[in-house]
C-alpha cells in the first residue's frame, strides 16, 4: 500500500474566489434552512463506514448534527435528508446551480492546472501501473465524480486507448462532450450497481456524499471487473485540519460533506473485505497547516489548545512545508486519495 508525499493535491475550496465562495455558502445556508426546516424532514443513520450505532456528539452545522463513531472514529452527520432529497440538492438547488454556473467558471483555468490535470495524470499513471492489458485491448473507464466533465475530457485527450463513460449524476447537465465520451448518468449516487461492468471506476467527491460508504462498495463489487481499479478522493476526519478546527473547519459544509471517514476506518473497511486490495491510501493535502493558522488568526479570542500555539505560533514558510510533508507521510492531512483493486473473483 503506497503513501504518497508532496503531490500538490488541493481541495476545490482552496482555489475558489473568496467573495463568490462566501456568497455560495450563504446561498447554501439559506436554502438548507428553507428546504429542511425541521428535524422531521431528516432521518438518522448509523455510521456510514462501519455501520456502528455508538457515537459521541461532535458539533452542529447549519441544522446537521455531526457525531464521531466510537468504533472507527468517522465523523458523520447522523441526521440527513433522504437520497431523493439529496439528489434534488445536487442537481437542482440554487446552491448547485451557483457552484456550476459561477464558481466553476470563474476558477476554470486554475482548476484545470492545479486540480484536473494532476488528477488525470494520477489516474492514467495508476492505470498504466496496475492494469495488465494487451496493446489492442481497450480499457473501459467509468466516471461518477461530481462535476467530472473537465476530468474525463482531460483523460480522453491524454489517452487514445481508453473508452470513457461519464456517469456522474450531473453528466448530462454540463454541456456537450467529445464524441469519444459516452454520457450515461446515474439516477442516484447511492445505487452504482446499475452501472455496466467496467475496468476502472473514478469517484471524485462522492464518498462524502453517499448515504452509506460500506453499502456503496458492496454495490461496486457488482460493477468493477476482477482486477479492475477504483480511484477516489474524500475528506478524512483523522486529518490535522479537521481535528484541530473541529466545528470551525471551513471544509465541512453540509450536505456536501456528510461523511468524513478516518484513515484507520477505511483501512479496516477494505482489509476486512475479501473483494478489495488497497494499492494506495494517501493524504496528500497541501493546506492543512495554513488553514489552521488562518482560522487561528480569524478567531484570536477563541481558546485554542496551547499545543497549536507552540506548533504554529512562530512557524515560518520552511516550517510549514516540513510540517505538511510530515502530515502527508503519516496520513494525517485532511484530504485522502484512494486506489483499490478488485480482487480476482468473478463479477456478479
Amino acid at each position: 500500500m503506497k503513501t504518497i508525499v508532496s503531490v500538490n493535491e488541493i481541495n476545490e475550496l482552496e482555489i475558489k474566489p473568496q467573495a463568490e465562495l462566501l456568497q455560495w455558502k450563504q446561498i447554501s445556508k439559506e436554502e438548507i434552512e428553507s428546504r429542511w426546516k425541521s428535524s422531521a424532514e431528516l432521518h438518522e443513520v448509523h455510521c456510514p463506514v462501519c455501520n456502528g450505532d455508538q457515537y459521541d456528539p461532535a458539533f452542529d452545522k447549519i441544522g446537521f448534527s455531526y457525531v464521531e463513531c466510537t468504533n472507527c472514529q468517522a465523523i458523520f452527520s447522523k441526521t440527513r435528508p433522504s437520497s431523493s432529497e439529496l439528489h434534488w440538492w445536487y442537481t437542482q438547488s440554487k446552491s448547485a446551480q451557483f457552484w456550476q454556473e459561477k464558481l466553476l467558471k470563474l476558477s476554470a483555468n486554475s482548476r484545470r492546472i492545479k486540480i484536473v490535470e494532476p488528477r488525470a495524470q494520477w489516474i492514467l499513471d495508476g492505470i498504466s501501473e496496475y492494469i495488465q492489458s494487451t496493446p489492442d485491448e481497450q480499457i473501459k473507464l467509468t466516471d461518477i465524480s461530481f462535476f467530472g466533465r473537465a476530468l474525463v475530457e482531460t483523460i480522453s485527450d491524454f489517452s487514445e486507448n481508453i473508452q470513457i463513460i461519464s456517469s456522474g449524476i450531473l453528466a448530462d447537465k454540463e454541456g456537450p462532450l467529445s464524441e469519444k465520451i459516452v454520457i450515461n448518468p446515474l439516477t442516484s449516487i447511492d445505487n452504482p450497481g446499475t452501472l455496466e461492468a467496467t475496468d476502472v471506476l473514478v469517484a471524485i467527491d462522492v464518498l462524502d456524499r453517499v448515504q452509506n460508504i460500506k453499502g456503496f462498495f458492496s454495490e461496486l463489487e457488482k460493477v468493477i471487473k476482477p482486477g479492475g481499479i477504483f480511484f477516489a478522493t474524500c475528506p478524512v476526519a483523522s486529518g490535522f485540519e479537521i481535528q484541530s478546527l473541529w466545528d470551525k473547519s471551513p471544509s465541512i459544509i453540509p450536505p456536501d460533506k456528510l461523511n468524513l471517514p478516518s484513515i484507520s476506518g477505511l483501512i479496516d473497511l477494505f482489509s476486512r473485505s475479501d473483494q478489495w486490495e488497497i494499492l494506495e491510501l494517501s493524504t496528500p493535502g497541501m493546506f492543512d497547516v495554513e488553514c489552521v493558522i488562518q482560522e487561528m488568526k480569524n478567531n484570536i479570542d477563541f481558546n485554542w489548545p496551547r499545543s497549536l500555539h507552540v506548533l504554529l505560533g512562530d512557524i515560518d514558510k520552511q516550517g510549514i512545508v516540513l510540517f505538511t510533508e510530515y502530515l502527508q507521510s503519516q496520513r494525517l492531512s485532511s484530504f485522502a486519495r484512494i486506489v483499490l483493486r478488485k480482487k480476482n473473483h468473478k463479477i456478479y
